[in-house]
C-alpha cells in the first residue's frame, strides 16, 4: 500500500508540475504577444505622422 501511495503522490507532484509549466508558458505566450501588438500600435502611430 505504501508504494501505491507513494506512486499516487509523484503523479500528483508531477501534475502539479505540469499544470505550472503550462501556465507559466502560456504567461509568457500572453506578454510576447501584448508586446509585439504594442509595437505594431506604435509604428501604426509613427506611419501616420
Amino acid at each position: 500500500m505504501s508504494l501505491e501511495k507513494n506512486k499516487q503522490n509523484e503523479y500528483i507532484e508531477w501534475v502539479g508540475e505540469l499544470k505550472h509549466r503550462i501556465q507559466h508558458s502560456q504567461l509568457k505566450t500572453a506578454l510576447t504577444v501584448n508586446n509585439e501588438l504594442l509595437q505594431l500600435y506604435w509604428d501604426l502611430v509613427k506611419i501616420n505622422k
